[in-house]
């Protein structure tokens, strides 16, 4: 059958992890909770997506982007993470006939043993007539002079590639999320090494500039079966504010229209 939707990826930044300080460029009311909010809503509305993904998504954010997304026709799914974090996942969804959700969460550990408690949330939609999987996630950062294998988000990736995707070949996947890591790097490369396609693949924009450093570190990935056809982002550079009076985020929401005949 015919699949021709839009899915679009967004790393909210969650209240909890607003230091004043660490955003120096950009006017203290554009950081105020309800004044993002607002802006965040309409942000997510915009992108006219059939599926949005959403990280650093608190309680409080959803049931507020619940109630202004439902207008547009959205349901949604949290999934928070563990060890005590204030946020997680969430996936928004239209037209697409959702058949079930679960929380994957990664066995990880930090240095102090303790589970990562990150995790994967995976929802499964009736995509006319296929079974589309679309697991949204936020892989953890890690020290850059860490070596390779020891890294805890390609550990998680590897987690969701191993437990995920490949034990469920048949259907048609979608990855997407913030990944903490740049076009090129191993854990990107693990996942074009799985069998997926970059959906920007060539194409790719800076998606944040945190620390001063513009960067493109959210990806949405998809089986080799659909084609997908990417928004351009906004121009971003090291000296770009973000959250901004018209980016709400430290992040850009990234989108792609994913089509198979």
């Amino acid at each position: 059958m015919a699949i021709d939707l839009r899915i679009a990826s967004y790393n909210l930044l969650a209240d909890a992890y607003i230091k004043p300080e660490w955003f120096p460029h950009t006017p203290a009311d554009v950081l105020q909770p309800r004044r993002r909010q607002e802006a965040l809503a309409r942000r997510i509305a915009g992108l006219d997506a059939d599926i949005v993904c959403l990280q650093e998504v608190e309680p409080d954010r959803f049931a507020a982007l619940q109630k202004a997304l439902e207008p547009y026709g959205y349901a949604g799914v949290l999934a928070l993470k563990q060890q005590g974090r204030p946020d997680g996942c969430a996936v928004f969804h239209r037209r697409a006939r959702c058949l079930g959700h679960r929380a994957h969460y990664f066995r990880d550990r930090l240095e102090d043993g303790r589970i990562s408690g990150h995790l994967a949330l995976v929802l499964d939609f009736d995509a006319g007539g296929d079974r589309l999987r679309v697991a949204c996630t936020h892989l953890r950062w890690d020290r850059p002079d860490r070596p390779v294998e020891q890294h805890q988000g390609m550990q998680q990736a590897g987690e969701l590639i191993e437990e995920l995707v490949q034990r469920d070949p048949e259907a048609l996947w979608v990855v997407c999320g913030d990944f903490n890591a740049q076009p090129g790097e191993p854990l990107v490369q693990a996942f074009a090494a799985a069998g997926l396609l970059d959906a920007h693949e060539g194409r790719h924009q800076p998606t944040c500039n945190a620390n001063g450093r513009a960067k493109a570190i959210d990806f949405i990935f998809h089986s080799r079966a659909l084609q997908a056809q990417p928004d351009r982002l906004p121009e971003l550079d090291d000296r770009t504010p973000m959250p901004s009076e018209t980016e709400p985020s430290d992040h850009l929401p990234i989108a792609a229209r994913l089509l198979r005949a």
